[in-house]
């Protein structure tokens, strides 16, 4: 398994890991990609050997002048609860200058390539809900679904990206056989404007203002039961760490949004829409609470997919 993408002029090859040494380069740019400065959060090389050369996998994004290492995608076989076998997706990183290149959506194409060819047809990982990149990546780029949300997941993590913050997560499902998906990644889907799904009756949960650029979560309701909902997260997260009040704020007002229609009301996260309002770009997830099957097979209240 082995490919080249060209990355702002520079040839990058993705493949699978051949020595020691190159396990021990992703353990490295663990540390670069988040901030890490406890290594005991670092997955070790020879764990990353290990789950790789029994059914797991490990791929490595290189320069192809240079070698260096430039991004890694790691997962291993899992199984869920009633015995269903799918492949965790654990980590996928990108060293700062190639992100948002188009780098680690070809890792993930790779990755749903090898389990496609291993007989799988679902990939998980977890994710900061509060994070705009990852969410307009995964479920707006991807295709996946969210179902389940979790309080504090990991505890506490020692990186940059999570210092302090308790570790809220989403539990991303990408079916990576399904109709949802192929239509998403080929690029026959229809993505409704906000203002589609509002006149189809989606009712916004989530309330806020700007504090000149700062958005503000005022209140958040969890007394709504239309078929669609709403619910806006931060534009740029990073921008509130130096304001831990509204910080905060956002975080535990989501988590009970989240934790309750999620876990509690049985809506499905479908999609991610953006728009710019009063001149601030506006985030909101998608819920819907509808039949998955129906779902993964491409039906959705609008006309989706061409």
């Amino acid at each position: 398994m082995s490919s080249e993408a060209v990355v702002d002029g520079k040839v990058v090859e993705v493949r699978r890991l051949r020595t020691p040494e190159e396990y021990r380069m992703i353990t490295s740019a663990e540390v670069e990609v988040w901030g890490i400065s406890d290594y005991s959060s670092v997955v070790a090389h020879h764990v990353l050997i290990a789950a790789d050369r029994r059914g797991g996998l490990v791929l490595g994004a290189f320069e192809r002048d240079s070698g260096r290492l430039v991004g890694f995608v790691f997962g291993f076989l899992a199984m869920t609860s009633n015995g269903k076998l799918y492949h965790y997706s654990h980590m996928t990183g990108v060293v700062p200058e190639y992100r948002y290149r188009g780098l680690g959506y070809v890792l993930k194409l790779f990755q749903r390539e090898y389990v496609v060819n291993q007989g799988l047809d679902l990939i998980m990982w977890t994710y900061d809900p509060l994070q705009s990149p990852n969410a307009r990546f995964n479920v707006g780029k991807l295709g996946v679904i969210v179902r389940k949300f979790y309080v504090n997941y990991y505890g506490e993590l020692r990186d940059s990206l999570n210092a302090g913050m308790p570790t809220d997560r989403f539990e991303a499902e990408w079916w990576v056989r399904s109709k949802l998906v192929s239509s998403k990644l080929d690029g026959r889907l229809s993505i409704p404007t906000l203002d589609d799904v509002i006149k189809l009756g989606a009712d916004v949960v989530t309330e806020v203002r700007f504090e000149g650029n700062l958005p503000v979560l005022v209140d958040y309701h969890l007394n709504r039961g239309s078929e669609l909902l709403l619910a806006e997260i931060p534009n740029d997260l990073n921008t509130l760490r130096s304001h831990n009040e509204l910080l905060i704020r956002w975080r535990f007002g989501l988590r009970e949004v989240f934790n309750h229609y999620l876990n509690r009301s049985n809506y499905v996260v479908v999609e991610f829409l953006s728009s710019f309002n009063g001149g601030f770009r506006r985030n909101y997830y998608l819920l819907w609470r509808g039949d998955v099957e129906k779902l993964l097979g491409g039906e959705l209240p609008w006309n989706y997919v061409r």
